[in-house]
């Protein structure tokens, strides 16, 4: 949930810390960029890791990492300071227990029909936090201030990730080959589509979220919503991320993945019709449904390309390898398109084109797994 709340952190950083930091939404962005960044980009690495058998390993040593960071975070005092302890310290850390923790689901679900609503199941977790943290942090700042705010969200991340050390299990047994960065798997034309669609849509799927506050502050001139905003559109995402899942276990995670791409780039081109604060959460609660929804069906879909289930770490690894590398611009280039602006349209046209865009590449990747498959649902 820390990637589904930085909204939170993007305007704190913005307005309210010391100027220190106080670098712009341009530079500010780039911090909860290089989480998003590093977060799928050490699938590259986990991913295969979790195959041959190291589950333990890598949520001993990225929550670690992640408690660490946090902790130093609340020490830091410049700019540069922020970004390694919150940017690359975060992401490093999320990055080692993300792909693990997802392909322990191939393991313990891989041949039921309740796989796809474990995913669902799962990506719920970040929802969650997305309600929780933001409402704590607007408690905590002003209560405690920055710092022991920023020790508290430590500890609480310390408990998630000892259960998770110790929760966490795989079935299988472990690849005795190690294959770290393995082109082979484009080989899948259809998988290679999958990807390139899932990477153009995650230049923009969560610039609602994370630019959300810095609107409601900035053109509505709004200051007690702007946080609300962020825990209504991840509260929402929650049935985004079950009832949609459910229904693919019908209809197939790729179908449903590739449909609520196309809503949620449609519905990015209309994030600026809301002219009062009460449009704008209602905005925020819809397309969580459809944002949760994207988020939790693009890692079964990229699963369901594994042949086997100890392969599903590979697969997924590699297509959150590629995507991460379309995260990095994303956030940072809709927030130059805003910066000193109080209209958002042309960032909300760049992240229309760039969700709806993803869409359109999915449709072909639907088409050809479904021949590959032989049925539509896929």
């Amino acid at each position: 949930g820390m990637t589904n709340s930085f909204g939170v952190f993007q305007e704190y950083y913005t307005t309210t810390h010391p100027p220190t930091i106080s670098s712009g939404a341009t530079a500010i962005s780039w911090i909860g960029t290089i989480q998003f960044w590093l977060c799928p980009l050490l699938g590259c690495i986990s991913g295969p890791l979790f195959d041959a058998g190291y589950l333990k390993s890598l949520v001993g040593v990225g929550g670690a990492l992640y408690v660490f960071s946090l902790m130093m975070t609340s020490l830091a005092k410049e700019y540069y300071q922020f970004l390694l302890a919150h940017g690359f310290g975060v992401g490093i850390g999320m990055g080692l227990i993300f792909s693990p923790s997802v392909s322990t689901l191939s393991h313990h679900f891989g041949r039921s029909r309740w796989r796809t609503l474990a995913y669902g199941c799962q990506a719920t977790g970040s929802s969650l936090a997305g309600i929780i943290v933001p409402v704590l942090l607007r408690q905590l700042f002003p209560a405690v201030g920055f710092a022991w705010a920023m020790r508290i969200l430590g500890f609480i991340v310390l408990v998630i990730v000892t259960c998770a050390f110790f929760f966490l299990s795989r079935v299988h047994p472990p690849r005795k080959e190690l294959a770290l960065l393995s082109p082979s798997v484009f080989r899948n034309k259809a998988y290679t589509v999958y990807v390139m669609g899932a990477g153009l849509g995650s230049l923009a799927i969560f610039y609602a979220y994370v630019l959300g506050p810095h609107n409601i502050r900035q053109v509505l001139r709004q200051v007690a919503a702007d946080t609300n905003s962020v825990a209504i559109g991840n509260g929402c995402s929650i049935f985004g991320r079950i009832i949609p899942l459910i229904i693919a276990q019908k209809v197939g995670t790729i179908n449903m993945f590739t449909l609520f791409a196309l809503i949620s780039g449609t519905m990015l081109f209309l994030w600026t019709t809301a002219r009062t604060v009460e449009g704008f959460l209602i905005y925020e609660a819809f397309y969580g449904v459809a944002s949760g929804a994207y988020a939790a069906s693009l890692n079964p879909g990229a699963a369901s390309f594994a042949p086997e289930p100890n392969q599903s770490g590979l697969y997924l690894g590699m297509c959150f390898f590629t995507t991460a590398w379309f995260w990095l611009p994303g956030t940072p280039a809709t927030a130059a398109l805003i910066q000193g602006k109080t209209d958002y349209l042309p960032a909300s046209i760049f992240c229309g084109c760039a969700v709806l865009g993803g869409g359109m590449i999915l449709i072909g990747a639907r088409f050809m797994r479904a021949k590959q498959l032989g049925s539509k649902w896929v």
